[in-house]
């Protein structure tokens, strides 16, 4: 893997965080458990302190966390 600089590596961390999240929101079919409950709300946390960056808007993290994925 190659290193990257502080920029590269916030925005790939929003891009991988909304995915993730994107795709515990469509698991609507099964039902939640705690383990995914808690896993949501790791991730939702992780881009609320993301969201402190100044850039983020400018890579992707331009919503507000909680209003799209609520808890």
């Amino acid at each position: 893997m190659q290193k990257q600089n502080a920029t590269q590596l916030l925005h790939n961390m929003i891009s991988h965080l909304t995915e993730a999240l994107e795709e515990l929101s469509n698991v609507s079919n099964q039902p939640s458990t705690q383990f995914v409950y808690g896993e949501k709300t790791a991730y939702v946390e992780c881009l609320e302190w993301l969201s402190e960056w100044e850039q983020a808007s400018e890579h992707g993290l331009n919503f507000d966390v909680e209003e799209r994925y609520p808890l």
